[in-house]
């Protein structure tokens, strides 16, 4: 600590708690928490793009010396965490909550899959703030073009919010058209996270649902769950999003899922 405030507007700040250099140290001050999770937050993304130019560099390195041997036709279908809200992107673009918006998990599946030498087509179906009855029709209509071998639901947060009537029945349906769509194509379903002010039974009811749909299909080898739930850490300030290591985190996690159906 300096005897020179870094500015007038804090020294008062200073005094309870904050650093010379700009930094806070929790100290039960009721602001404090908030500007400590933002530092956090700043120091996170900074680190992230440093880490996802190296991942994009050593993705150019490996396209030259281990080219894929192999391919696979991936649709991530959901909201607006598939979307990539939260995750570090190109150009400033921000999203209805002021989270930068990038690709979200789909670049480090993409990245883990060319690691086993397999190359990722990847078709998105996802806009913020949807559920399952709105994002069903389009993905419905795009399975023809398509042709994925694997669909990836990422879907029940928003449903949460006034549309879980029977919700698991028409999730279960959802589920089924796609497997009717094609004889070789399986399906992944995310069990969602545990939100910043959303109550945990909730959150549970809604995996509740997920796993009764997935455990009532496991028999045909072609649906598994992918557990989101795990991931309790790096999250945006909203508490809704994910930054990049946590999705980091979702594309391990959908890789663990999806395993026995790779190439």
């Amino acid at each position: 600590m300096t005897d020179t405030p870094y500015s007038p507007a804090t020294a008062t700040a200073l005094a309870i708690g904050a650093t010379s250099d700009g930094w806070v140290d929790e100290t039960g001050v009721p602001w404090d928490g908030a500007v400590v999770s933002y530092n956090q937050r700043s120091i996170e993304q900074r680190t992230a793009t440093l880490l996802t130019d190296l991942r994009d560099n050593l993705a150019a390195l490996r396209a030259v010396v281990a080219p894929p041997t192999r391919n696979i036709r991936i649709m991530c279908v959901g909201d607006s965490i598939t979307v990539g809200s939260g995750s570090t992107g190109p150009g400033g673009q921000i999203d209805r909550y002021g989270n930068g918006i990038g690709q979200g998990y789909r670049p480090w599946i993409t990245d883990l899959l060319a690691r086993r030498r397999i190359s990722a087509q990847l078709t998105t179906l996802a806009q913020g703030g949807q559920t399952v009855r709105t994002m069903a029709p389009p993905t419905l209509a795009a399975l023809p073009t398509a042709q994925p071998d694997i669909v990836l639901i990422d879907l029940g947060t928003n449903d949460m919010g006034g549309d879980f009537t029977d919700w698991q029945s028409r999730y279960g349906q959802f589920v089924d058209q796609i497997l009717a769509s094609s004889p070789a194509v399986r399906v992944a379903c995310a069990r969602i996270p545990y939100y910043r002010g959303i109550a945990t039974s909730t959150v549970d009811s809604v995996n509740a649902a997920v796993d009764a749909v997935v455990q009532s299909r496991q028999r045909t080898g072609r649906v598994a769950a992918a557990d989101m739930s795990v991931i309790t850490q790096h999250w945006t300030a909203d508490g809704m999003h994910p930054l990049d290591a946590a999705y980091l985190t979702m594309a391990q996690t959908w890789l663990t899922a999806i395993g026995p159906w790779l190439p």
